[in-house]
């Protein structure tokens, strides 16, 4: 049987299976999990849907002798017939996933914007303080790049407006900036920026960055460090556990995706460099940013030494937003760090529109004040 057929029937019996499971399981499950009588007579789609699919999915978490396979088999089903995952997730054509935040929009998203600029412009006077020049980076929302893949025209075209607005008002205070929306769109065009079903950018999505980084920002020094291409890499999607999980991820289309990591090589000493600080007194370029940054599966850091011929120092974190890294940066510069010339900040556009994104450094402005002695 061809794989194609094996899909196409697991599709055909997925559902039958789903309710055949779900009533073999209910009728032996103590009543008192029993869901309240409804008012209303529910239709098909609502056992997928709203608060319905919820309860049910709470039903198998708790209840069912084999709940993690019960709740990846409801969300298959739900993804399969309804095109839909749970909270945390949208569901794009061809497989593609995009994280709920990327439509996290509202009426005050201008100020918002506006608001982040200001604390932005905050630390890059603290970092010009000392003679250090920011550079900004900011990464715009998949679903801006790939709007071909989500039919929500309108959403699509806010990330853009997003986007362009914190160019513009990053411009309005002088403030350096990178185009990397023009870089990953052209990118895009032939090969694949983002991953199908994560958060993040693939490698090659973080090349074409640090090119353009190196093309408008910091110049180009060719022939000093060479990003060198390691093992193939699978990798599960950050955004298919909010789907379905298992071996259902797979046959509804959401399987592993392939990456090719790089390292970074001298091409002078041709060894490869594992600590780019080493004992310098200096560093020419520090990275501060997201798991963008951190992770070493995207390659940024070494990408943006090998299309800049410069050293980089990479205090990027992971899971802890953009504005976390550069407090804990900042507050590091008081404690005879090494000084930098250029701090790099990449920043996903996608958090503007959270509105307690700056809460933590309203409550901590001394941090920022740290970075000024």
């Amino acid at each position: 049987m061809t794989v194609a057929r094996s899909t196409l029937a697991f599709q055909l019996l997925l559902p039958a299976a789903l309710f055949g499971y779900a009533a073999v399981a209910n009728f032996a499950m103590p009543t008192r999990i029993a869901p309240a009588p409804s008012q209303q007579e529910p239709s098909l789609p609502s056992y997928f849907n709203g608060g319905v699919t919820g309860h049910l999915e709470k039903l198998y978490r708790d209840g069912l002798p084999h709940r993690q396979l019960a709740v990846e088999m409801v969300g298959a089903a739900r993804y399969l017939l309804l095109g839909e995952g749970r909270r945390g997730v949208v569901a794009g054509e061809d497989g593609y996933l995009f994280t709920d935040e990327e439509f996290r929009f509202s009426g005050n998203t201008d100020a918002l914007v506006s608001e982040s600029v200001d604390q932005i412009a905050v630390v890059s006077q603290t970092l010009a303080n000392r003679g250090i020049k920011l550079i900004m980076v900011p990464l715009p929302m998949k679903s801006d790049i790939y709007q071909n893949e989500l039919d929500e025209p309108a959403a699509s075209a806010m990330a853009k407006e997003i986007y362009d607005s914190f160019q513009a008002k990053l411009a309005e205070h002088g403030i350096s900036s990178v185009d990397t929306r023009s870089a990953l769109v052209a990118a895009q065009k032939d090969q694949q920026v983002f991953l199908k079903t994560d958060t993040h950018w693939t490698p090659v999505g973080a090349e074409a960055v640090a090119e353009a980084v190196a093309v408008q920002a910091l110049g180009q020094r060719p022939g000093i460090f060479e990003a060198t291409p390691g093992q193939r890499k699978s990798v599960e999607g950050d955004l298919v556990k909010y789907v379905t999980g298992g071996v259902f991820a797979q046959f509804v289309g959401l399987g592993m995706e392939t990456i090719i990591p790089f390292s970074l090589t001298s091409k002078t000493e041709d060894t490869t460099v594992d600590d780019l600080f080493g004992d310098a007194t200096s560093i020419p370029v520090v990275l501060v940013g997201t798991s963008y940054s951190a992770n070493e599966l995207w390659s940024f850091a070494p990408f943006l030494s090998s299309k800049t011929g410069l050293d980089v120092s990479n205090a990027a974190l992971v899971g802890q937003g953009p504005m976390a890294p550069m407090r804990k940066y900042l507050a590091s510069l008081g404690e005879g760090a090494a000084q930098p010339e250029s701090v790099v900040w990449e920043f996903p556009v996608r958090f503007l529109t959270d509105a307690h994104l700056w809460s933590e450094i309203a409550q901590k402005k001394e941090v920022v004040g740290h970075g000024s002695h």
